[in-house]
């Protein structure tokens, strides 16, 4: 992916958690997946941890082009 669209990502990601896209940023950067988390419901993040603990997922995801791309992939899971 490549910077432009790992921006959109994080930028709508950011959106959708209710956090600044630069917070969000250093909260992946540091793993602190309970700050993470914290905004989300009980079913968004059983969501999540289903997604992080598949590896194949995961590396389709990071080999995504686009942010379109990660929507597809994680529509297809």
């Amino acid at each position: 992916m490549n910077e432009k669209n790992f921006e959109k990502l994080i930028s709508a990601a950011s959106e959708k958690l209710g956090t600044s896209p630069d917070k969000l940023k250093k909260t992946l950067e540091n793993g602190d997946m309970k700050s993470l988390t914290s905004g989300l419901s009980k079913s968004d993040k059983a969501k999540l941890r289903e997604i992080l603990s598949n590896e194949e997922l995961v590396k389709k995801l990071k080999n995504a082009s686009d942010p379109k791309e990660v929507m597809r992939v994680l529509n297809e899971k």
